[in-house]
C-alpha cells in the first residue's frame, strides 16, 4: 500500500517542480537569458507562496486522486477547472495585497499557461509511470476485498497488478487467474514473480499459515486484508472488527493532538461565528420567503460518551410541526430528493451553509469542527442493534464535517450508514493533524462543487 502513497507523493513533487519550470520558462521568454537571473530572484519568493496555494487547490480539487489519473473527459474537465481556480485565487495576492513588490499581470498569465501545458503533458504521461506495478496475489478474499481488487483491475494507475486469486471457489472477476486452495503459495510466488500477498481470511488452514511464515524468508511482503482495504479505501472493513482489534488500534486520548484540536476548534468556531453573523440576514430572507416557520431548527443528537444535546441548524425543510420540524410521524431519514426540503434549503445543504450555526455547539463544547456526524437518538439505537461496536463513534466529539462526510455521499438508509460507519472508524483510528487537513481540503471541494446533502 506504500505504492499508492508513493505515487501520490510523486505526483505532488513533480507538480511543484513543474510550477518552477513554468516560472523559469516565463522569465526566459520575457527577459531572455541576460535578465533571467535578476528577475528569477525577484519572483521566486512571492511565486513560491502562490505555488504552495496552487498545490493546496490541486489537492482540494482531487488532482491527487489516483482514480482520475488516466486520460478521460473527467480528468480534462478537472484540469481545466483547477487552472481557472488557480488564476482566480492567485491574482488578488498581487493586485489587492501589494506587499510583494511586484504585480506580474502578464508574467502570472504566461506562467499559468506554461504550467497548464506541462501539467496536461505530465498527467497524460502518468500511464507510463504506472507501468512498473506491484505483482499481487490475493489469498482467500472476502466479498469486500474482491470489491477492492475489482477497483485495482479497473484502475492500473494505482500501481497493482493482480496476478491471481487463491480461493475455494472460482471468483467473479474476469481476466484474473484462479488458483485452487491446494496450490502451494510458494509455487505461485516463484512462477509468477509475486511481490505482495494479501491474505483475506483471519482463520486459514495451518498449512497456509506455515507457508506464509516461510515466505517471510523469501522477503515476501504479506498484508492482512483489513490493512490493505483500509489504506486503499479509507475505511475499516467490518470483518476485521472484534474486541481485540479495538484494543490494539483505538486510543481514547492523544494528549498533544487533542490540545491542538481544541485550539483549532476555537479558531474555526470564531471565524465561523463571524460568517454566521454576516450570512444570517440573507439566509433568513431566503427561508422566510420559502416557507413560514422558525429560522433555526434545534434537534436532539448523540455526542461524545453518549451525551444528548441540541444541534442548531438553519431550517431547510417545511415546518410541519409546532417546533418547526418536518416530521409528523416520528423520526425519519431524509432522502436525497426529499420533497420536504425547500428550494432555498437545497442550496443551503449543497453549500453546507445549513450547518454553520453549529459553531455555537462548538463553543458549548458539544461538538468539534471535525468528527463523526452526530446522529439522532432514535437512529443510534437502531444502528447499535444492527452494527456491532457502533457506540465506538461516541469516543470522540461529533463534528460539523468529518472523514465520512467528506469522502462518502449522504447516507439515506441503513446499508449506507454501515458503509459510513466504516469511514468513521478509520478516522477514529487514524485521527491526526494530517488527516484533519485532508478533511478540510476535501470539504472545500464538496462546498465548491455543491455536493452537500
Amino acid at each position: 500500500m506504500v505504492n499508492v502513497k508513493k505515487r501520490q507523493f510523486i505526483l505532488l513533487v513533480v507538480d511543484f517542480l513543474l510550477m518552477y519550470g513554468a516560472l523559469a520558462l516565463t522569465l526566459l521568454v520575457r527577459y531572455k537569458s541576460a535578465g533571467f537571473k535578476a528577475m528569477f530572484a525577484l519572483h521566486v519568493a512571492p511565486m513560491s507562496l502562490v505555488f504552495a496555494i496552487w498545490l493546496v487547490l490541486l489537492y482540494a480539487n482531487g488532482m491527487y486522486d489516483l482514480s482520475l489519473q488516466k486520460p478521460s473527459l473527467p480528468l480534462y474537465r478537472r484540469l481545466f477547472e483547477t487552472v481557472i481556480i488557480c488564476l482566480v485565487i492567485a491574482a488578488p495576492l498581487f493586485y489587492i495585497f501589494p506587499f510583494f513588490g511586484i504585480a506580474p499581470k502578464t508574467n502570472l498569465m504566461i506562467c499559468l499557461g506554461f504550467f497548464s501545458a506541462l501539467l496536461v503533458l505530465w498527467r497524460l504521461g502518468i500511464s507510463s509511470v504506472s507501468a512498473a506495478r506491484i505483482r499481487t496475489l490475493i489469498v482467500h478474499p472476502s466479498a469486500e476485498l474482491l470489491e477492492v481488487v475489482t477497483d485495482l483491475v479497473n484502475h492500473p494507475q494505482f500501481g497493482y497488478e493482480i496476478v491471481g486469486i487463491v480461493s475455494e471457489a472460482p471468483h467473479p472477476i474476469a481476466g484474473i487467474p484462479h488458483f485452487p486452495e491446494s496450490t502451494p503459495l510458494r509455487a505461485i510466488a516463484s512462477e509468477h514473480s509475486i511481490n505482495l500477498m494479501v491474505v483475506g481470511q483471519t482463520h486459514i488452514a495451518l498449512r497456509v499459515q506455515q507457508e506464509l511464515y516461510e515466505l517471510l524468508f523469501w522477503h515476501m511482503n504479506v498484508l492482512p486484508a483489513d490493512e490493505f482495504i483500509s489504506t486503499f479505501t479509507g475505511r475499516i472493513p467490518l470483518e476485521a472488527l472484534n474486541e481485540e482489534w479495538f484494543f490494539h488500534h483505538i486510543k481514547t486520548e492523544r494528549i498533544g493532538y487533542d490540545l491542538l484540536h481544541r485550539v483549532f476548534d476555537f479558531v474555526t468556531a470564531t471565524v465561523g461565528f463571524l460568517m454566521l453573523c454576516l450570512l444570517t440576514p440573507i439566509v433568513a430572507i431566503g427561508i422566510k420567503m420559502g416557507s413560514p416557520g422558525p429560522l433555526f431548527y434545534l434537534q436532539e443528537r448523540v455526542g461524545k460518551n453518549g451525551k444528548h444535546f441540541k444541534v442548531i441548524k438553519f431550517r431547510t425543510m417545511q415546518a410541519l410541526s409546532a417546533d418547526g420540524g418536518a416530521e409528523l410521524a416520528g423520526a425519519q431519514m431524509a432522502d436525497r430528493n426529499d420533497p420536504r426540503v425547500l428550494p432555498f434549503g437545497k442550496w443551503l445543504r449543497r453549500m453546507r451553509i445549513d450547518e454553520l450555526p453549529q459553531v455555537i455547539n462548538i463553543f458549548n463544547g458539544d461538538m468539534s469542527f471535525i468528527g463523526p456526524r452526530p446522529e439522532r437518538p432514535q437512529f443510534v439505537y437502531e444502528f447499535e442493534r444492527q452494527m456491532p461496536y457502533y457506540q465506538i463513534r461516541h469516543l470522540v466529539k461529533p463534528g460539523i464535517t468529518g472523514w465520512a462526510q467528506a469522502v462518502y455521499p449522504y447516507a439515506a438508509n441503513t446499508e449506507q450508514q454501515i458503509r459510513k460507519f466504516q469511514y468513521d472508524l478509520y478516522y477514529i483510528k487514524n485521527r491526526s493533524l494530517v488527516i484533519d487537513l485532508a478533511i478540510i481540503l476535501k470539504t472545500i471541494h464538496v462546498v465548491f462543487y455543491q455536493k452537500g446533502q
